[in-house]
Formats: C-alpha cells, structure tokens, sequence
C-alpha cells in the first residue's frame, strides 16, 4: 500500500482511505463485532487511515478494532457543530468514542454550507484551533461538495486539511465543475494543505466505471489520499487490489461480488416535513405537493438524509 505525507501536517496516510460512513446506522448498520473485524482485515492488509464523523455514529466500530490492533492508524472525523460548546462536545464524544485523548484530525463537517461557514460556525472553528494547541488534535480542516469553500479553504492559513468531493463525472459538486473543483485541489495542495478526497465513486453509483472512477482520482497528484467506504471483505479484497495495483484478469466477476445498488427510499409513513430536502448537500430532494422527491441522477447516497429524518422514514439500502 503506498503511503504518502499528508500535506505538510506531518501525517503519513495510506493513499486508500478506509470510510466508516456505510457500516454505520445509516446505512449497513453492521453489527459492532462485523464491522471490527472488517476495520482490522483494512489494518492487517497496510490500510492506517480511517474516516469517520459524528454523525456517522461508527466510533464504537473503530474503538473495538483499536483494542485488536498494535500499531498506530490515523483518524480522521468531523462535526456539523456550529459554536464553541457544541464543537467540544463534539471532540469529547469522538475521543471518548474511538478510546483515545487525541484525534489525528478533526474537521468541520461540510456539504451544502457556502463560504459563510468561516463565519457563520466561528466558535467550532476556534474551539478545534484551541483543542489543536492544546495538542488534542494533529491538524484541523474542512469538508465540502462546494467548489467556492474548497478554494476558500486552501488560502486560509489555519486550515490542515481538505476533505473535498470530487469525481469524474462531477456528482455532487456545488457551484462549479470537475475542472474547477480541481483547480481547488490543486491550489490546495500548493498551499501544503493534506487533502483527501471523497465520493469518487459517487457513493457507490459509479461501480459499473469503477476502475476509471478510481484511476481518475489517483492520477490527480494533489490528492494524497481516496475515502471509500466498504462494508464487506469482498468490497475491501477488490480496494486493495486496486490499489496495490495488480492486474485482473476476470474485473467483471470480481465486481459482482462488491455490487450493491442501493438507493434512498422514503418510507410511506413520511410526513412531509421538507427536512430531508434542507439536509441534502446536493440540493437532490425536493418537495413535490408537500413530498419529497428525489433526483437519483445527482444523488450521492450519503445518506444525510437519512440521518436528520425526525420520523426515521428514509432508508439507504
């Protein structure tokens, strides 16, 4: 597995990035001991790099893998806190969560927020620069679908990290193109910031591409690092793979066993609230005669959605 120093934060990471989201409640919801033994299958095969976030609720996955795992990993995770208080809470959970008094890197949990975040979530902000000089964090950033904030986040001077979305067909990005989204990645990198990059494969919508998908990430030498999620050995056997660079002789075969062909689907019981369509980074639900619709076409599958329905009326599956 290549590793690789993540921008100038002194961080080294496996060029595959081990994403948490979908073994979590909101999507897999695999049970505790399955999704351990899945992290620790990543470990064992030279994977050190693990991402994470609040609302994920997968801290406890990686805590019990830690307890079976000798060597360091780097870990990654976020908050969508807005103040100060709400910030801390959110680092004590996470270190209280994973069994450790430090996070490798915490971030300010991104999608469809604009540029105003700096200002607007001011107080998480400082919370996370004073819990790094206290030497609780290793480097502080910013996730985002949104091509402005990603710029924005490689010229501001405090910022590590960039966790931006990217693929080749530009699903997800917010107020620009693939091209421009790049250019952000790129100024990023210049500027020494660690960038790793999300959602290249769209959420798992881009499997019948996915050696292209991924080729096209990888070749982007600004990008030091890929988050995919996996939820299956089979999905983690193809990743590495990949990433180690073999050869396949029979791609075809070994994709069936890592499809998945989920979806978002709104439960019959849905009330309506809209919250879903004010959630959505993308911008993909909408509400139709007081119900929400969605554009599968744009569709991600983060499943933010899923996780912010009042009613528990949304599924990714």
């Amino acid at each position: 597995m290549l590793m690789k120093n993540w921008g100038s934060t002194g961080i080294v990471v496996s060029e595959l990035c081990f994403g948490t989201l979908p073994m979590g409640p909101i999507q897999a919801n695999l049970p505790l001991q399955e999704g351990a033994d899945l992290l620790v299958e990543a470990m064992n095969n030279g994977i050190n790099f693990f991402d994470a976030a609040q609302l994920y609720k997968t801290y406890p996955y990686l805590k019990e893998a830690l307890k079976r795992y000798d060597n360091d990993v780097v870990i990654s995770s976020k908050s969508m806190s807005a103040t100060y208080q709400d910030m801390e809470k959110a680092l004590i959970e996470a270190m209280e969560g994973i069994g450790r008094d430090y996070i490798d890197a915490f971030m300010m949990h991104g999608g469809r927020d604009t540029v105003e975040l700096f200002e607007q979530r001011q107080g998480a902000w400082e919370c996370l620069l004073e819990y790094k000089r206290k030497g609780y964090l290793r480097a502080v950033g910013v996730t985002t679908h949104d091509v402005i904030v990603a710029a924005a986040a490689a010229q501001k001077p405090d910022i590590d990290v960039v966790f931006p979305l990217i693929n080749f067909k530009g699903l997800g990005i917010m107020n620009g193109t693939v091209e421009e989204m790049a250019a952000a990645i790129e100024l990023a990198h210049t500027n020494g910031k660690g960038v790793f990059a999300m959602k290249v494969l769209g959420g798992g919508t881009m499997l019948d591409e996915l050696l292209d998908a991924i080729k096209f990430a990888r070749d982007m030498e600004a990008i030091d690092s890929l988050a995919i999620g996996m939820i299956k050995s089979s999905e983690l056997a193809l990743n590495l793979r990949i990433f180690n660079n073999e050869n396949f002789e029979n791609f075809s075969e070994d994709l069936k066993n890592v499809k998945l062909n989920k979806a978002i689907r709104i439960l019959p019981f849905c009330k309506g609230c809209g919250v879903c369509a004010q959630t959505c980074p993308g911008s993909c639900i909408t509400m139709v005669d007081g119900k929400p619709q969605i554009d599968h076409t744009n569709c991600v599958l983060c499943g933010y959605c899923a996780a912010k329905c009042p009613q528990f009326n949304i599924r990714v599956k």
